[in-house]
C-alpha cells in the first residue's frame, strides 16, 4: 500500500488500496508477475480519524491488475462507482 494524498468524492474519502496479488506459483518466477490485487476504502471526512466510519470494499477480479498505477486508477474509479451507487450490494448510503 502507499500513502497517497487525500481524494474527497462527494463528500467521502477515497483511499485505494492496492497490493501485491498473494503469490501461488513456486516455478522460480518473481512474485511481482503475479500482479496487483486492489481494493479501496471509503471514509466520511469528519470521521475519518480514531474511530470513525469508514467501509473498506474489494474489487473482484479474476485476473490482476500487471501494472501499480492502473491499479490505484481502478480503485479511485471503484470507489466513485460506489459513492454513486453504481455497484451491486456495496452501498454508503447509511455513511
Amino acid at each position: 500500500m502507499s500513502a497517497d494524498p487525500l481524494s474527497l468524492y462527494k463528500g467521502f474519502e477515497l483511499h485505494p488500496l492496492v497490493f501485491a496479488r498473494t503469490f501461488s506459483h513456486f516455478d522460480g518466477h518473481s512474485r511481482y508477475v503475479e500482479g496487483y490485487d486492489v481494493a479501496v476504502r471509503i471514509c466520511r471526512p469528519d470521521t475519518a480519524g480514531a474511530g470513525g466510519v469508514c467501509r473498506v470494499f474489494r474489487l473482484e477480479r479474476p485476473d490482476a491488475f500487471s501494472d501499480f498505477g492502473m491499479a490505484r486508477r481502478a480503485a479511485c474509479k471503484q470507489g466513485e462507482d460506489i459513492v454513486d451507487g453504481k455497484v451491486d450490494g456495496a452501498s454508503v448510503a447509511d455513511m
